[in-house]
């Protein structure tokens, strides 16, 4: 008898659907999350050192942490913005 969290499992399990979220770059598939990752990554480090240029950067506590927060939210706002589905 099936336990009452496998059909719950089996709905979790489902992934992305049929086809992955991916752009096609150079003649290849490559998933949405690294261009999210690097377009985060440039968008971090200009905003870098714009805050360099202003002076913020040496007020801030815990830079990495900080520096890191906004890659993620950066990626995600290009996963949400720009993923082809």
């Amino acid at each position: 008898m099936p336990k009452p969290y496998a059909l719950l499992l089996a709905l979790l399990c489902t992934g992305c659907g049929p086809r992955a979220p991916s752009f096609l770059f150079l003649g290849s598939y490559f998933p949405s999350w690294l261009f999210g990752i690097a377009a985060g990554t440039i968008a971090t480090v200009l905003l870098r050192l714009a805050l360099i240029r202003v002076g913020i950067d040496d007020a801030l506590p815990l830079r990495l942490l900080v520096y890191t927060g906004l890659a993620v939210i950066f990626a995600m706002m290009f996963a949400f913005t720009f993923s082809p589905r």
